[in-house]
């Protein structure tokens, strides 16, 4: 109830953002702050677009951490945003020049390693094919390595694009196709993952996208093996939250169940809202959608406190226990976000979190943007 009171507080009175901090907050200052995957099943719903932009603007108020983006994807769209945006292809040529050094791809099978080194390190036998492996690319001793080295293994986003904070690394994806992992490995995977970050002298802030499919790559499920808490973006359509996002909740219960998976479903977030007015609404604490719109996100709340209430303990916020605390566990629980529009635009094509892009004209490839004050304002709420 406490927790719920927390995010139903800031939740209420301010952007994805603060709900967020709210997170990092009761995680206290540890050398991993939190953990967050953007998840869905469902394509096209903002996945990535929502990540580089509360990223960025996490990334901006905490100078002092540093922020991991994960990208698990395989078209590699956020990478490409993190390193240069749309425009003249500048995020995609980056990511090409990068991937072959350091992709999330490279990362897993460094975590994948060092597990397997330290079992066998306390299991007191030796493989004899670890020595010729070792031996044969160069590790001390002949021996697989048994610690991540984090810095080798993501790039500065600033070093390619100057419109992301100098505090953002990134684990690109896009690399090409993906290794398969069995359940255990995928777990040991995201352990030794956990235990760089959590024994690394900086602190780190981790954020991971994820692939869109009707189910979760095996990516995906290291993704949730590794972090604590899910953002779901969701445009306001029932078959959609029907279709796709009930069978990914169904699909990660399942894996916490089976003990796959450790995240948690803090937020859903509906996505690219129409906003009639900028003022306090009986759905958001900011915007006030149509009355049309705001039936259909009521409608869908109430679909999420029915999920929750049949699926325990997959939520942060505990489930409604009767239709009083249905608005309270909503409030804490689902957010609106509104459409971006031409900002948006804007951003995207110039790799510009909202933090970084300031207000005026921009030249696009075929466009020139005018971005206002209160249009980079709004976006940024």
């Amino acid at each position: 109830k406490k927790l719920m009171a927390i995010f139903a507080r800031v939740r209420s009175s301010a952007s994805l953002f603060a709900v967020l901090f709210a997170c990092h907050a009761l995680h206290g200052k540890a050398i991993l702050s939190s953990s967050h995957v953007f998840s869905n099943h469902k394509g096209g719903c903002g996945k990535t677009t929502i990540l580089f932009h509360t990223a960025g603007e996490y990334a901006s108020r905490h100078k002092d951490e540093k922020i991991l983006v994960l990208d698990t994807t395989l078209r590699g769209d956020l990478s490409e945003l993190l390193l240069g945006g749309d425009k003249q292809a500048a995020g995609k040529q980056a990511v090409q020049a990068v991937t072959p050094f350091a992709s999330t791809t490279r990362l897993f099978m460094l975590a994948a390693a060092a597990s397997a080194a330290h079992a066998e390190h306390n299991s007191g036998v030796t493989n004899p094919l670890t020595a010729i492996v070792g031996a044969m690319f160069g590790t001390e001793g002949g021996r697989k390595p048994s610690e991540i080295d984090l810095e080798k293994s993501v790039v500065k986003c600033s070093s390619f694009n100057r419109k992301v904070p100098e505090n953002v690394y990134l684990c690109p994806g896009g690399s090409g196709p993906q290794t398969s992992y069995p359940k255990q490995q995928r777990v040991e995977v995201a352990e030794a993952l956990r235990k760089a970050l959590e024994e690394s002298k900086d602190t780190w802030k981790v954020f991971v996208d994820s692939d869109g499919d009707q189910g979760f790559s095996d990516y995906t499920k290291i993704a949730h093996a590794l972090c604590d808490c899910v953002v779901i973006p969701l445009k306001t359509n029932v078959n959609d939250f029907s279709n796709r996002c009930v069978p990914m909740l169904e699909e990660l219960y399942t894996m916490r169940v089976a003990g796959e998976a450790r995240s948690r479903i803090q937020l859903v977030v509906w996505n690219e809202v129409a906003v009639q007015k900028n003022q306090a609404s009986s759905v958001s604490g900011i915007i006030t959608p149509s009355k049309a719109a705001q039936g259909v996100i009521e409608m869908l709340n109430s679909l999420v406190a029915e999920v929750a209430s049949t699926y325990p303990d997959l939520f942060y916020n505990a489930p409604p226990e009767d239709r009083g605390q249905v608005v309270e566990f909503c409030s804490a629980s689902t957010m609106c976000m509104r459409d971006f529009g031409v900002t948006g635009m804007a951003a995207s094509e110039h790799g510009s979190c909202f933090c970084c892009l300031k207000a005026g004209k921009l030249e696009g490839g075929r466009l020139t943007y005018d971005i206002s004050h209160d249009s980079l304002s709004s976006a940024s709420a």
